[in-house]
């Protein structure tokens, strides 16, 4: 059995982390909701449950209040106990007594085993049981994921089958003891006793044969990691000229259709015999090691394309993806792996294999159509229903679930869920998540509307207000992005030339309906937007004597230096404002900033620097693969590098055009991602990039040279594209790729590459010390190798200088003090940075185990150098840190020696000090700064100047007001 806490009313409520299941305490929230879903077993046909008892172990002291017990519905409206046994003084946490519920005995024993009948027999959704506590108080109860078993809620379930008389307890362990009863009216004994085990056998087997091994199937083909050439191969077919299926191959359709510009789809699945899909997580199902599905596409009248998709083995990761290219004659289909475009002379293009992965590499169950939601309606081909009724799923549910509310909500609701759902879910970076879950049950309760509805969007766009803006589709980004092609905005992001009109409709009238959050209006800032731009600190600063969020609350918001009306309490310690390696002036707290624009009009720019001692010029890479010169101020319009590879990987533009970087795909955190400069540039003319390169996304380091002849182009002559490479190291990630290049004050290249976001997280190459991924490197750029100092063993990697990071996406070193500030992306909780002392080095920082300054699973053995700073996502802070610099320049005197960063998902920006042992005087700077763009880096000027790298093409400069 499971329990999960999967809807609250409270606002602002998590209990995720959590080992108990709260009802209560929030003083505010007036009633408290919390779901506990008991996975049942099929009950024989013809049984009978005689009672059933729900415990639960409390662990708080609690005041009187009532919990009522509902059946889950949509809307959750019947009422089946209640009861007052958790009031009238509680239970001590000392004591932590057992409570059996009042519904499981006496005269309300009826109540709840008639309810459970219905739900083991099938006839009624198993939803769970909502506790539902008014007025909310403090009940906590126990949860499922604690290690004492006799602790876990818990439901004792007593059931009769007349077959044989004799009581059984449908959960291990039960003994329910009474009498037995008699033999069922007018069946003998054993005749009904076989009965019953022929359906119990049914149902376990999911189809078993009648004759030999009912588990054996001569027809299926062994799992098997290597897709076959032919896709008459792959099992679908008995016969692939007269197109008839293999024996025990189903036909399926999701209730929600995936968009695949109009092309008609078949799917098809087969389940080996005797096997079961798990079904215990309803919102993830697991599929067995054997299954196999098909997805044929037809564009324009003609077969195109059939996918394969097939898992090999348990392992979260062992799935084969294959595309089959039909040929003219129609007559079979072939393997292809890197895609074809206008497959048979139509508009259809078949991906790469990699971007299959792109899809459905974010979800552990790795399959798109066939789960509960989207087999929920009533056929044709295999529903949720029949799957229950054939025994194929581990706990039934022939009723299925829908996307709540009316037809519209419900139509939009399960579109997104099918299109973006895949992506946008909270198990990935994503901000905004569309996927439904099963425990949904008001469209207020969805990911869709909580993260959607009143929500500023993380790209900003001129005329868009909200994600989802309630009452108005067109200034919903949303909408925007499903109308958009062409570019990485586009939603769904590849796949995809052409806009689902009827998805669009549908989406669009369910926004015109929408109801705007409490507390806000269709056109106005919601909470979370308006917080975003509160200048206040309560960044958690792990290392002692950082600002507390009291102290900081006031940061850059009123008075100019020097008043004394803006400064944080934070700023009194006795080194001023200049940081380690400098006082500088005598300041009261963090001057007054603004953001002033220098260019616009670049392609996804993702960086900005400078060479040593130039300070004409400013060199910024767009994502894509160019690099851009910004000289005396102008953008100029000949680009001092291209070396664009497309998105195609292998890239389609001619040989001629030297084409390196690549993009795996629109969205991926790929591309042109860093650039540094050697000291001696002015007299040698070296720098080095960091790519994903052509052809499949390999992370890359390479060395390129300045024109001999002109100072603002590259020598892109035979030989010099690039010189020499210094990593060309596989990656594969759909991101976390890193992309800092940067010199350390030893005169050795740092670069920052990241884990490739390796599922289960357990697994990343963070950790692995012979793997230059998640990691800090540092290279001799004379000998390419790694220098003296850096990590040492057996089979280390010897580039290796820092390890356990995630995806370190922006590091820079202080200039004057030498210091390492390393920016890692957090996973779904915690942002953080971490702050290394000069030529200290050889550090984990604790990636996979640890998500800043906390385990990532439940009990783990803490490990690595904790964070400088962390942000939570929980908070409203953060969402994926985008790392700065200490400010060196001279024109904003009482900025010397401070730290500025930010965080690109949720706009805000910081600054700190920190003293060469902790973080001082941590002040937010969002409200001076006042950007809803998104900052996908900062930069830094010869001069030690700072600037904002948006991500919609604009660069601006930070200033004194």
């Amino acid at each position: 059995m499971r329990d999960a806490t999967l809807w609250q009313n409270a606002p602002a409520w998590s209990d995720s982390a959590s080992p108990n299941l709260s009802t209560g305490s929030a003083g505010s929230a007036g009633r408290r909701r919390s779901v506990v879903h008991f996975d049942l077993s099929p009950v024989p046909t013809g049984a009978t449950v005689v009672s059933a008892s729900m415990v639960f172990h409390q662990t708080y002291k609690v005041d009187s209040s009532a919990i009522s017990v509902h059946r889950v519905m949509i809307p959750w409206e019947e009422r089946t106990v209640a009861w007052r046994s958790f009031g009238d003084g509680g239970f001590e946490r000392e004591s932590a007594a057992t409570i059996a519920a009042e519904a499981g005995v006496g005269p309300r024993a009826a109540d709840v085993s008639s309810l459970v009948q219905a739900w083991a027999l099938g006839t009624a959704p198993n939803h769970g049981v909502l506790l539902d506590e008014a007025p909310a108080r403090s009940t906590n109860l126990r949860s499922s994921e604690i290690d004492r078993a006799e602790e876990r809620p818990r439901l004792d379930v007593c059931y009769v089958t007349c077959s044989d008389g004799a009581m059984n307890g449908l959960e291990a362990g039960i003994d329910c003891g009474g009498p037995h009863c008699a033999p069922c009216t007018g069946a003998t004994t054993g005749a009904a006793s076989t009965a019953a085990s022929s359906v119990a056998t049914s149902s376990s087997t999911g189809g078993a044969s009648s004759a030999g091994d009912p588990c054996a199937d001569p027809a299926a083909l062994p799992p098997d990691p290597v897709p076959p050439e032919r896709l008459s191969e792959t099992g679908l077919y008995a016969d692939i000229a007269t197109r008839s299926r293999a024996a025990n191959t189903r036909e399926f359709r999701p209730a929600y259709e995936l968009w695949s510009d109009g092309a008609a789809k078949r799917r098809f699945v087969y389940l080996p015999r005797c096997s079961t899909i798990d079904t215990s997580d309803m919102d993830h199902w697991s599929l067995p090691v054997g299954t196999r599905f098909w997805k044929e596409f037809r564009a324009e009248g003609v077969a195109v394309e059939t996918r394969l998709i097939h898992r090999f083995g348990p392992g979260i990761d062992d799935w084969v993806f294959a595309a089959y290219a039909w040929d003219r004659s129609g007559s079979d289909a072939f393997l292809v792996e890197d895609g074809v475009e206008d497959a048979r002379g139509t508009e259809h293009d078949i991906p790469r294999t990699a971007d299959c992965w792109e899809c459905h590499g974010k979800l552990p169950e790795r399959i798109l159509g066939f789960s509960a939601l989207q087999l929920s309606h009533q056929g044709p081909g295999e529903t949720i229903r029949s799957l229950s009724d054939a025994g194929w799923l581990t706990v039934p549910m022939p009723g299925g679930f829908r996307p709540p509310g009316d037809a519209t909500a419900a139509a939009a609701l399960g579109y997104l869920h099918a299109n973006c759902g895949n992506c946008h879910n909270d198990t990935g970076v994503a901000t905004l998540r569309t996927r439904l879950l099963a425990a949904d049950t008001t469209v207020e309760s969805t990911d869709t509307y909580t993260t959607g509805v009143g929500v500023r969007p993380s790209f900003w766009e001129a005329g868009v207000v909200h994600r989802i803006t309630a009452g108005d589709p067109e200034s919903s980004a949303v909408v925007r992005r499903m109308a958009h092609r062409g570019s990485r905005a586009q939603m769904p992001p590849i796949g995809s030339e052409v806009a689902d009109a009827a998805g669009l409709a549908a989406v669009r009238a369910w926004i015109e309906d929408v109801r705007p959050p409490a507390g806000t209006s269709s056109g106005g800032s919601s909470a979370s937007a308006s917080s975003a731009s509160a200048s206040s600190a309560s960044a958690s600063s792990a290392a002692s004597g950082s600002a507390s969020a009291g102290a900081a609350t006031s940061g850059a918001g009123g008075g100019s230096a020097g008043t004394g009306a803006g400064g944080s309490t934070g700023a009194s310690s006795g080194s001023g404002a200049g940081g380690s390696g400098g006082a500088g002036p005598a300041c009261a707290g963090v001057p007054r900033l603004k953001l002033t624009q220098v260019a616009s009009g670049l392609e996804t720019p993702l960086f900005l620097t400078s060479p040593p001692g130039d300070t004409s010029r400013m060199f910024v890479l767009e994502k894509d693969g160019v690099v851009r010169l910004i000289k005396n101020g102008v953008l100029l319009a000949t680009p001092f590098l291209d070396i664009r590879g497309g998105t195609s990987c292998p890239p389609s533009r001619p040989a001629s055009a030297r084409p390196l970087v690549c993009t795996p795909s629109p969205t991926a955190e790929g591309g042109l991602l860093g650039m540094a400069f050697h000291p001696s540039y002015a007299s040698n003319g070296r720098f080095w990039l960091f790519y994903t390169a052509a052809p499949r996304g390999n992370v890359t380091i390479a060395e390129f040279r300045r024109s001999a002849t002109n100072p603002d182009v590259a020598d892109t002559a035979a030989g010099s594209v690039p010189v020499r490479t210094l990593l060309d190291a596989k990656h594969g990630g759909w991101n976390h790729a890193g992309g800092t290049l940067a010199f350390g004050p030893d005169g050795y290249l740092y670069a920052s590459v990241g884990d490739s976001a390796v599922t289960p997280y357990s697994a990343s190459p963070a950790k692995d010390l012979s793997s230059p991924l998640g990691k800090i490197l540092r290279i001799d750029v004379n000998t390419g190798l790694g220098p003296s100092g850096n990590l040492t063993g057996a089979g280390v990697n010897p580039l290796v200088w820092d390890y356990g990071l995630r995806n370190p996406w922006r590091f820079s070193f202080d200039r004057r003090t030498g210091d390492l500030y390393i920016a890692d992306v957090g996973q779904n909780a915690w942002e953080e940075l971490n702050i290394e002392p000069a030529r200290t080095g050889r550090r984990n920082y604790g990636w996979p185990t640890m998500e800043g300054d906390h385990c990532v699973s439940t009990g783990c053995s803490r490990v690595g150098v904790a964070p400088a700073v962390e942000h939570s996502h929980s908070s409203g802070e953060g969402g994926s840190i985008t790392g700065g610099y200490v400010y060196r320049g001279s024109a904003i005197p009482c900025l010397q020696g401070r730290y500025v960063y930010g965080d690109y998902g949720t706009h805000r920006f910081w600054t700190l000090r920190w003293d060469g042992s902790a973080v001082r005087d941590h002040v937010e700077i969002t409200g001076d700064l006042a950007s809803s763009l998104p900052a996908a880096s900062f930069g830094e000027d010869a001069a030690g100047e700072l600037y904002v790298v948006m991500l919609t093409g604009e660069v601006f400069r930070i200033d004194p007001r």
